[in-house]
């Protein structure tokens, strides 16, 4: 039975360009169990290409249907693994940045859409006794959210969990009570679900142009920058990692979350960035921030997001003065949709993602101002440590999708005690963006040491009286004293430094 898609996934399909493809992606990192014997990735493909997959991972788009009908996804009768699943591996002796021009390389190309819109690489040689997974869905398939739970499901929580899950399996072992409807219902189902958006239009267009906005950012109200023109499909993709436990003491210090620590950090770095090529903007940056608004518990697939947008107080001076700035124009831009009714809020999703396609397709970059200057989105993931047969993800770094006018993606994925950056961006308007990724690691320092300077100083125990020393005799000799010997015993440790993988 065919399964209708919602505006917001029509929209993603209709915006897909040859140099915009529409799909977000993923790379992880893992370390291969000490004293494997034999070759793991070939083992994990053998035991995942084994799996049957499920919907939404066995369904393709609907080449054909009724005038005017819009498009459905249908089983793919002719469903093949081995087109999906792949196996690569990189050149000896394996470093990050050839890992990094592959997943660039994977990234930039369109998904085969006779096939259902998914594809995953398996890649081995990464030196350090490591390997990783670099997965793409098409967005009108599953959003960021919905990825990240579908990922979760996928992997263990122990290293010796001896179960096997793919990716594409999960939906199918969830079992959903939805009856079957006949294409008559289904028609009759789209139009309802058409008409409440449709319904909430003035509404969403009141909230565009709304009068009393003031911290919240407005759409085409910025400056164009180097990565605010046309894009092309090449791709270049940058990571880096930073402990979450310590971005969450520098932020209670400084009285802030990690959400606005993360656009702080993001905008610290964009600043810089833009100043050393002499390309300081008048305007401060916007961001588009995506927001889910994924009932809780629910499993409904498709996107359910929504966009806000940021002003990322680029023309402030002092970092803390702009983090404050930054995290009142996310909160007014929340609250200003939290006003709003649940049609109003996807109505507003599907309008800005039908400019951003309208804008796509006529390469209209050059004869308008950008509605938002870059994408930010924060997707949290699971707390625990998490494996796959036995190896440990070490990194899991998100990429998304790019657009005509808006050459440059940062996303942020918090799982297993790190902040994990995805930084995307095209190769002709970014080719150096490994700079923004080092920029990065240099905004959270800044704070760090902020954050010290702030924090309370720690008081000095008061010294124990120093016991008087017994009178010497030639049958008792001097011994040291026990403070003495407690400070040889037990030298002052400094802290370990934060690693960071880049």
């Amino acid at each position: 039975m065919a399964r209708r898609l919602s505006p917001l996934d029509i929209a993603f399909l209709q915006m897909e360009t040859p140099e915009a493809p529409s799909h977000v992606g993923g790379l992880q990192i893992f370390e291969i169990p000490a004293g494997y014997q034999g070759s793991f990735v070939a083992d994990l493909k053998a035991r995942l290409e084994a799996i049957p997959a499920g919907a939404p991972f066995n369904l393709k788009l609907n080449p054909k249907g009724l005038p005017f009908a819009l498009p459905t996804w249908i089983p793919d009768n002719n469903f093949d693994i081995d087109f999906h699943l792949r196996h690569s591996a990189l050149p000896q002796p394996g470093r990050m940045d050839e890992l990094m021009k592959l997943v660039s390389r994977l990234h930039g190309r369109l998904l085969d859409r006779t096939r259902p819109l998914w594809e995953m690489y398996l890649i081995e040689g990464l030196e350090g006794n490591k390997f990783g997974i670099y997965t793409k869905i098409h967005h009108a398939l599953v959003d960021g959210v919905g990825g990240m739970r579908l990922m979760d499901h996928s992997l263990s929580r122990t290293a010796d969990d001896p179960g096997m899950r793919a990716l594409w399996s999960v939906e199918e072992i969830e079992k959903r009570a939805k009856l079957k409807l006949s294409m008559t219902d289904g028609a009759i189902k789209t139009a309802k679900s058409l008409m409440g958006p449709l319904r909430s239009l003035p509404q969403a267009f009141k909230a565009l142009t709304m009068p009393g906005k003031t911290e919240a950012a407005l759409a085409f109200k910025t400056s164009k920058t180097v990565f605010n023109g046309h894009i092309t499909a090449s791709r270049r993709f940058a990571v880096h990692t930073l402990p979450l436990a310590e971005a969450k003491e520098i932020g209670t210090v400084l009285g802030h979350t990690v959400n606005d620590m993360f656009l702080a950090m993001c905008a610290t770095a964009l600043r810089r960035y833009l100043a050393e090529k002499g390309q300081t903007p008048t305007l401060p940056l916007t961001a588009t921030v995506p927001v889910s608004i994924q009932m809780q518990g629910a499993t409904q697939q498709g996107n359910q997001i929504t966009y806000i947008a940021v002003n990322l107080c680029t023309d402030v001076n002092d970092p803390l003065e702009r983090m404050s700035a930054i995290g009142r124009s996310a909160a007014a831009a929340k609250r200003d949709m939290a006003a709003l009714t649940r049609n109003a809020v996807q109505t507003l999703a599907v309008v800005a993602q039908g400019a951003a396609a309208f804008i796509n397709h006529f390469h209209l970059s050059d004869y308008v101002k950008p509605p938002a200057n870059l994408v930010l989105s924060n997707v949290p993931g699971p707390r625990e440590t998490l494996y796959l047969m036995g190896a440990k993800v070490i990194g899991s770094y998100p990429m998304s999708i790019l657009m005509d006018g808006q050459a440059l993606n940062i996303t942020l994925c918090s799982q297993g005690g790190r902040l994990d950056f995805g930084i995307l961006g095209c190769r002709n308007a970014m080719p150096d963006i490994d700079l923004l990724a080092q920029y990065v690691g240099e905004a959270f320092a800044e704070l760090k040491a902020l954050a010290a300077s702030k924090a309370p100083a720690k008081r000095a125990a008061p010294k124990a009286a120093k016991p008087k020393a017994p009178a010497k005799t030639p049958a008792q000799p001097a011994t040291a004293s026990p403070s003495v010997v407690a400070k040889k015993r037990a030298p002052r440790r400094s802290p370990a430094p934060a690693a960071v993988l880049q």
